[in-house]
């Protein structure tokens, strides 16, 4: 986050100790510490929290010169704004002790399943997100991935975590749409999702694609080991469908069901051989392919991805 500390609280005793644990969180590299527009670190200078406090205010001056410093060039990847003072006033301003609590708290990214969502995730942000991923490797996991036993627990989940907060959580949720054709509406978990995160504000990334294994570039699945001497003629296959087949195939089950509808109007058109070999998917462990960090795949990724990729890091950098 992007942590402005006002003089009122820098001038209070009692917030000394709450005004200390954030700045060993900025320390560590998880926040950085923003001054006001215009800065005026003089004013800092002068106050309690560091002009009466010894060594203690020579390390809070220290960072506070690092910061003026800082504060000329970027403050990426951080998104989220916080100003401590005595006296808040709107959601974004936080008494010390509250703000320091929320400084404490990493962020979570809450996905349907961290076994194989988390991967995709993770893999993203290392792959096209450079001042995310430097953040994600600092000292005490600042950036962490859970879920909670499928997706529809998510909502609850999400009011679990926010219900009687005097602070919005530092949480982002990210889910599979289902969705099985380009016109179709995201599935009723995810909208209920939506609903719940809409309330108290906080980021809600619906995948514009089917699921998370539906980005995945063709130099991934080619590199995958040990899945027989069908995989080549499966991935040429895959590699003939056009983008709305790619985006909305069910990579891990394939076309094996009876298709529906909708499904019919979308593959209908393949060849005889090519469904053959597309009927059972790839699956349902080729989200393992999101580990296969041997392989340079940033370029296909971006292009599979389509924008909807860098749409979540927005969402995602919204809430560091």
């Amino acid at each position: 986050m992007r942590i402005e500390i006002d003089p009122s609280a820098a001038n209070d005793p009692d917030a000394h100790p709450w005004l200390d644990r954030i700045l060993r969180k900025i320390e560590d590299g998880w926040h950085v510490w923003e001054m006001a527009d215009p800065p005026d670190p003089g004013e800092m200078e002068a106050t309690t929290w560091i002009h009466d406090r010894d060594r203690q205010g020579a390390w809070v001056r220290e960072l506070l010169v690092a910061s003026v410093q800082r504060n000329a060039w970027t403050l990426a990847p951080h998104g989220r704004s916080l100003r401590v003072t005595a006296r808040p006033r709107n959601p974004e301003e936080l008494t010390p002790e509250n703000a320091s609590r929320l400084a404490d708290e990493p962020l979570w990214i809450l996905v349907e399943s961290r076994f194989s969502d988390g991967p995709f995730v993770e893999y993203v942000v290392r792959e096209l997100d450079e001042s995310l991923r430097i953040l994600w490797d600092r000292p005490g996991r600042p950036i962490r991935i859970d879920s909670v036993g499928g997706k529809g627990e998510m909502p609850k989940e999400v009011e679990h975590r926010t219900s009687g907060n005097p602070y919005r959580p530092r949480l982002v949720a990210m889910i599979d749409s289902d969705r099985k054709s380009p016109d179709a509406n995201p599935s009723r978990d995810a909208q209920k999702l939506l609903r719940a995160c809409d309330k108290p504000d906080l980021p809600c990334w619906i995948l514009a694609k089917r699921e998370a294994e539906n980005y995945l570039p063709r130099v991934l699945l080619l590199a995958r080991q040990d899945v027989g001497k069908d995989h080549e003629r499966r991935c040429d296959a895959w590699g003939r469908l056009n983008d709305d087949q790619k985006n909305f195939f069910d990579m891990k089950r394939g076309l094996r069901n009876a298709l529906s509808e909708v499904e019919q109007e979308l593959f209908g058109g393949l060849s005889s051989a090519d469904q053959e070999v597309l009927v059972d998917g790839f699956g349902p462990n080729v989200h393992e392919c999101w580990t296969l960090w041997n392989v340079s795949a940033k370029k296909e990724l971006i292009a599979r991805g389509q924008g909807d990729l860098e749409r979540g890091l927005e969402l995602i950098r919204r809430e560091v």
